[in-house]
């Protein structure tokens, strides 16, 4: 069962290990990244981040698309964490969602901060905004207990 699929640029990082992954229950994460795949010491690093309760797969977007097909259907509770919009949009093509929760994405010419750790850019907004109108949930929300956050 896939519990979450969230932008995060920070990707494997203390705030998801610590909070998001404890408090859906999370058994396997999957990193659906292009550089991250392509590079072993990233990876190598990510893997000594994880308990041992918890099973680590690091992909390509497109590859990630035949493992979200599979966990949608297995018994595991799956976090999957993209870095960007772009990955998002390429995974939804891939493998359709429902929900996608934007959680930090950092600042950088050209985006504006929309709330809190979240910046887009004007054409991240409106990626964002073609997958709501594919019929996907797109939330902000930085942590479990926040409320989810709708518009931006």
């Amino acid at each position: 069962m896939i519990a979450l699929i969230r932008i995060d640029d920070r990707l494997v990082h203390g705030q998801i290990m610590a909070v998001w992954a404890r408090a859906l229950n999370i058994d396997h994460i999957l990193v659906a990244d292009d550089e991250t795949a392509g590079d072993a010491f990233a990876r190598q690093v990510m893997q000594l981040a994880m308990p041992s309760e918890i099973t680590l797969v690091v992909d390509t977007v497109a590859g990630a698309g035949s493992t979200l097909a599979s966990a949608a259907h297995d018994s595991h509770r799956w976090l999957v964490l993209l870095r960007d919009v772009a990955s998002a949009v390429r995974l939804r093509k891939a493998c359709p969602f429902d929900a996608l929760n934007v959680g930090g994405i950092g600042m950088k010419p050209g985006r504006h901060l929309v709330w809190r750790s979240i910046a887009l850019s004007p054409e991240e907004s409106a990626a964002l905004r073609a997958l709501r109108a594919q019929g996907v949930e797109v939330y902000l929300q930085m942590l479990p207990s926040d409320p989810r956050k709708n518009e931006w």
